[in-house]
């Protein structure tokens, strides 16, 4: 049986496939070239230190001699103690240890899961890897070797950890398992790689001097506050170790640049040693189906958390998490093995729009296509076997359950809460899916967005008496496969991915991504290109805007042409509400925003008295009275009801009946500004699912009425 659980190994794998590459070795010289400068940097300032303290020393020493009185002591004292807290701000890391702490982790032994142990003995058996000191497993679709490092882990041995994540198990097969293990274990399967943890710690030391002093400072305040005189002393150790932290800023700049180069290198060759023992077409088809299993488990979590609202926990996360896998499959018609969806790489790259591509030289990880371009060099596969990896655990469901509960560990739960299983998640989640899903017979036409109906609803529509004013403005109508088709279906996609281009050419443009060069549509242009790509984009924008424009208002002519004349009215009708309706919300968001924006202030701090009872007069004489309008209006037009949302309906019925103070004589009233803004908002999201939902009507209403004719 126990062979039965250890996937099959590629054959007649070359050797040579292990060897360090050249790119490898040449980023290895880059990185003991820039840890070489910083060492050297690093002496240099703690001998420039050594010497600031020995006279620092000598010259306080001296001053006590020459007149020993209280105040002469404490002169002397504050200068020594300069001179000794500038070395220990230098050499403190040495004495740090990181610990890679997790609370969520649960250990496990081998007494406990004696085939799991097997599984990983024989693993890296193959890989040549020690075996991990302890095993641990956690909730997410994650798999990782750590270990608690020191400044002495760079020179001495330390042993790995092992943390399995569950939801990793729950998303794959085992030979994809394997795969995903081996890569952790391929990390440290070759002595050259411990460069990579040694560039780490030396990145670590300089991250702490620039940014880990919480220790440091309250060392500092702590003989600050000994006397008044020490204040000054503690200043000027201030300003030193800012000096020193400007030295090493770019260090840490140059270093961290070059360690992430190497962790690129680094994933390649951890990469292929997975390959080398479990097949590259396995590693790939596992960084595949993780992206996607990722997203499937913070949904998971993401509905867990909406269910609490309702006194609800989740007795199993991963089954719901296959519930959500599951439900993808079925919307995309993705084939489904021993109950898992086959997600491949042609599946992953589909979603991939962005017509910019640049080399992100501060990226840690190549991306998918740059893995596969790397191991389909090597030519290297073996049989998948589709079996679970479950089967290596011993009750798996009782470690489903547990790590469940340990979700919930950091929430005050009631006493009559009660627990959902995979089924009654199935079901609620289906429903909610259906609850906010669009006639799928569109083609995702109206997906993502909202029609803006900017015509003439009462125009009569082509073929009308040539007396209408709106005739000749009434687009010819199209068939329903001309509307609605797959590239019309993809056209609000496109504009949104142009929209996430056309930030990744600002972050180029205004240096926040170290790129001097990128290209669009594989033309290669530099940064000082930006504006004018920008603007070529924002045209491309603005022309598929204007077509979908043009399609919702033959769309609209369309259904009102095909419809029978008792549909025609209601058709109308609905275009016209959701028109209201459409304004109303946007009017409400504009006041929340113009609210949250002039209250901002409060939150920042550093203003005077003056500028808060301004703002708030602001806030009680325009704001609050067009916020209770609004509020009024929505329970007026039903639209907030008493059934629909008690919670909701009875906050906005108090805060119409209350007068709020917001700021009492020198201090703010935090929950009277909680409840404005928390209440701003949720009536903010509420509305716009009301909108939704008549958006969603209307389209259902409109393909009613002609669906015998499709």
């Amino acid at each position: 049986m126990e062979n039965n659980l250890y996937p099959p190994s590629p054959t007649n794998v070359d050797p040579g496939v292990l060897d360090i590459s050249p790119a490898f070795r040449k980023q290895v010289g880059t990185v003991i070239t820039s840890i070489v400068l910083f060492a050297i940097v690093y002496l240099l300032l703690v001998a420039a230190a050594i010497v600031l303290a020995i006279v620092l020393c000598w010259l306080g020493v001296a001053i006590i001699i020459a007149k020993p009185m209280f105040l002469t002591l404490i002169l002397g004292l504050g200068l020594m103690a300069v001179g000794v807290s500038v070395i220990v701000f230098l050499v403190k890391f040495i004495f740090a240890v990181a610990k890679d702490e997790n609370s969520q982790r649960v250990e496990i032994t081998e007494e406990q899961h004696p085939r799991l142990y097997a599984f990983i003995r024989r693993l890296t058996t193959e890989t040549q890897t020690p075996f991990p000191k302890k095993i641990f497993i956690s909730p997410d679709v994650n798999a990782c070797v750590f270990y608690n490092s020191s400044f002495w882990s760079m020179f001495f041995p330390v042993r790995k950890n092992l943390e399995i994540g569950l939801g990793l198990v729950n998303s794959t097969n085992i030979s994809e398992f394997k795969a995903v293990v081996a890569h952790e274990f391929g990390h440290f399967s070759q002595k050259s790689m411990k460069l990579g943890s040694f560039t780490y710690n030396v990145n670590r030391v300089i991250h702490n001097m620039l940014f880990e002093n919480n220790s440091y400072s309250s060392f500092l305040s702590a003989w600050g506050n000994l006397h008044g005189y020490l204040r000054i002393f503690v200043s000027i150790t201030i300003r030193i170790a800012e000096g020193i932290q400007w030295i090493l800023r770019g260090m840490y700049r140059l270093i961290n640049k070059n360690y992430r180069s190497l962790s690129r290198e680094m994933e390649f060759h951890a990469d292929t040693v997975a390959a080398s023992v479990s097949g590259g077409n396995n590693v790939i088809s596992a960084l595949s189906r993780i992206e996607v299993a990722a997203n499937c488990y913070n949904s998971a979590l993401n509905n867990a958390n909406d269910k609490l609202k309702e006194n609800r926990i989740a007795a199993n996360i991963y089954a719901d998490q296959l519930v959500v896998f599951q439900s993808l499959a079925g919307d995309y018609h993705l084939p489904v093995k021993n109950g898992l969806p086959e997600i491949s790489y042609h599946f992953i790259q589909s979603f991939s729009r962005s017509r910019i591509n640049y080399k992100d030289q501060w990226a840690s990880h190549p991306t998918l296509a740059e893995r596969r371009t790397h191991l389909d060099r090597f030519s290297i596969e073996a049989p998948p076997d589709t079996s679970s990896p479950w089967l290596l655990f011993d009750q798996p469901q009782t470690l489903q359950e547990q790590l469940t509960r340990n979700l919930y560990a950091n929430v005050t739960l009631s006493d009559d809460v009660k627990p959902y299983d995979s089924q009654e998640f199935e079901r609620w989640y289906s429903a909610r899916k259906e609850k906010y899903a669009l006639p799928p017979a569109y083609n995702g036409f109206y997906d993502g967005r909202f029609v803006t109906v900017d015509w003439d609803l009462d125009s009569p529509g082509p073929g009308s008496p040539t007396g209408s004013s709106d005739t000749f403005n009434v687009p010819p109508v199209k068939s329903f496969d001309q509307l609605f088709n797959e590239e019309t279906g993809q056209l609000q996609t496109s504009i949104n991915s142009l929209e996430k281009d056309i930030e990744i050419v600002k972050a180029i443009k205004d240096k926040r991504l170290d790129v001097t060069s990128f290209d669009l549509d594989g033309v290669k242009h530099s940064r000082k290109d930006a504006d004018t790509v920008i603007k070529s984009l924002e045209q491309d924008i603005a022309a598929l805007n204007a077509r979908l424009q043009s399609l919702d208002r033959e769309a609209y002519y369309f259904f009102l042409q095909q419809s029978e004349s008792s549909n025609k009215e209601a058709l109308r009708n609905a275009y016209s509400s959701y028109q209201s309706i459409s304004r109303e919300y946007e009017e409400y968001a504009g006041l929340v925003n113009m609210t949250l924006k002039t209250i901002n202030p409060f939150y920042a701090g550093g203003i005077s008295h003056d500028t808060v009872m301004s703002i708030i007069a602001t806030l009680k004489e325009k704001y609050e009275p067009e916020l209770r309008k609004a509020y009024t209006q929505l329970m007026d037009k039903g639209l907030i009801t008493l059934a629909g949302n008690n919670e909701l309906y009875t906050s906005l019925k108090t805060f119409i009946g209350k007068d709020y103070r917001y700021f009492i004589i020198d201090h703010f009233n935090d929950d009277e500004l909680n409840e404005l803004t928390g209440l701003a908002i949720r009536t903010a999201e509420y509305f716009g699912q009301q909108r939704f939902m008549i958006y969603k009507q209307m389209l259902e209403l409109q393909l009613s009425g002609i669906s015998r004719n499709i």
